[in-house]
């Protein structure tokens, strides 16, 4: 079986609603549906530079994706500080669940290690 975009897809999705199903928490259920779109992407992504021999990359385009990769998890990092100061020292209480902490961390991982280089690449 090829793996492409709709397999990939397709076994995120059936990760998500077995997962959800058997925990009953739909957090664990998206936890896994992330953790299948970025091994099948990190797939995708090896089998492409087998096949094309892809070119590496010059060090200038290197140092951008690290310039973007740190101000963007350092943003997102400003704002999740921000979120907690505020909650916990004007509110006097945490809304935020540690799971819902924890798939925001995720999201930000994958969009700094994944998205931000494609996109880089692009340029």
């Amino acid at each position: 079986m090829k793996v492409n975009l709709m397999t990939i897809t397709t076994g995120a999705i059936m990760s998500y609603g077995i997962i959800s199903l058997l925990t009953g928490q739909i957090h664990w259920g998206v936890l896994g549906g992330i953790l299948v779109m970025v091994g099948g992407a990190k797939w995708i992504r090896l089998a492409k530079r087998k096949e094309n021999d892809e070119i590496e990359y010059d060090e200038r385009v290197n140092n951008i994706i690290k310039q973007l990769s740190f101000r963007f998890l350092s943003i997102s990092n400003l704002l999740l500080l921000i979120y907690l100061l505020i909650s916990a020292q004007i509110f006097n209480e945490l809304v935020v669940q540690a799971n819902y902490l924890s798939i925001y961390i995720s999201i930000m991982f994958v969009i700094t290690f994944y998205i931000i280089p494609i996109i880089a690449r692009n340029k």
